[in-house]
Protein backbone atom coordinates (compact mmCIF):
# COMPACT_ATOMS: atom_id res chain seq x y z
CA UNK A 1 0.00 0.00 0.00
CA UNK A 2 1.20 3.53 -0.52
CA UNK A 3 1.47 6.41 1.91
CA UNK A 4 -0.46 9.75 1.12
CA UNK A 5 2.69 11.37 0.45
CA UNK A 6 3.59 8.24 -2.32
CA UNK A 7 0.03 8.52 -3.56
CA UNK A 8 0.56 12.74 -3.78
CA UNK A 9 3.71 11.90 -5.27
CA UNK A 10 2.64 9.69 -8.18
CA UNK A 11 -0.12 12.22 -8.44
CA UNK A 12 2.61 14.92 -9.19
CA UNK A 13 4.51 12.45 -11.92
CA UNK A 14 0.92 12.27 -14.02
CA UNK A 15 0.59 16.19 -13.53
CA UNK A 16 4.22 16.61 -14.93
CA UNK A 17 3.44 14.32 -17.38
CA UNK A 18 -0.10 16.04 -18.82
CA UNK A 19 2.02 19.62 -18.43
CA UNK A 20 5.34 17.60 -20.96
CA UNK A 21 2.78 17.10 -23.77
CA UNK A 22 1.26 20.13 -23.85
CA UNK A 23 4.50 21.85 -24.23
CA UNK A 24 6.03 19.04 -26.70
CA UNK A 25 5.62 20.58 -30.13
CA UNK A 26 3.55 18.54 -33.04
CA UNK A 27 6.70 18.15 -35.14
CA UNK A 28 7.99 15.26 -36.51
CA UNK A 29 10.15 14.54 -33.17
CA UNK A 30 7.59 14.80 -31.11
CA UNK A 31 7.04 11.19 -30.74
CA UNK A 32 10.61 10.33 -29.61
CA UNK A 33 10.72 13.39 -27.33
CA UNK A 34 7.97 11.86 -25.52
CA UNK A 35 9.22 8.71 -25.34
CA UNK A 36 12.41 9.94 -23.97
CA UNK A 37 10.83 12.07 -21.18
CA UNK A 38 8.43 9.09 -20.30
CA UNK A 39 11.49 6.77 -19.16
CA UNK A 40 12.25 9.82 -16.83
CA UNK A 41 9.00 9.56 -16.01
CA UNK A 42 8.36 6.10 -15.33
CA UNK A 43 12.33 6.25 -13.59
CA UNK A 44 10.56 8.21 -10.71
CA UNK A 45 7.79 6.91 -10.43
CA UNK A 46 9.29 3.39 -9.99
CA UNK A 47 11.85 4.78 -7.43
CA UNK A 48 8.40 5.76 -5.41
CA UNK A 49 6.78 2.39 -5.78
CA UNK A 50 9.57 0.76 -4.90
CA UNK A 51 8.87 2.30 -1.20
CA UNK A 52 5.81 -0.09 -1.17
CA UNK A 53 8.01 -2.92 -1.84
CA UNK A 54 10.60 -1.79 0.76
CA UNK A 55 7.99 -1.77 3.01
CA UNK A 56 6.17 -5.31 2.61
CA UNK A 57 9.70 -7.01 2.45
CA UNK A 58 12.10 -5.29 4.67
CA UNK A 59 14.72 -8.35 4.27
CA UNK A 60 14.99 -7.70 1.02
CA UNK A 61 15.02 -3.86 -0.10
CA UNK A 62 15.62 -0.48 1.57
CA UNK A 63 13.94 2.38 2.20
CA UNK A 64 15.44 5.11 0.26
CA UNK A 65 17.11 7.16 2.71
CA UNK A 66 17.74 3.59 4.82
CA UNK A 67 21.18 2.27 5.66
CA UNK A 68 22.79 1.70 2.56
CA UNK A 69 22.89 -2.29 2.97
CA UNK A 70 20.37 -2.31 5.88
CA UNK A 71 18.03 -5.35 4.18
CA UNK A 72 20.13 -6.14 1.60
CA UNK A 73 21.51 -9.93 0.89
CA UNK A 74 25.13 -11.09 1.35
CA UNK A 75 26.74 -13.67 1.22
CA UNK A 76 23.21 -15.80 1.65
CA UNK A 77 22.09 -13.58 4.74
CA UNK A 78 20.52 -10.35 5.31
CA UNK A 79 22.56 -7.57 6.32
CA UNK A 80 20.68 -6.17 9.55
Amino acid sequence: MLTDAEHAAMDLTAQLWNALCQIAGDGPARAGDLAELAQHIHAIQHAILAQAAARAHPDQYRLMGGHPMQGVRVAGRTVP
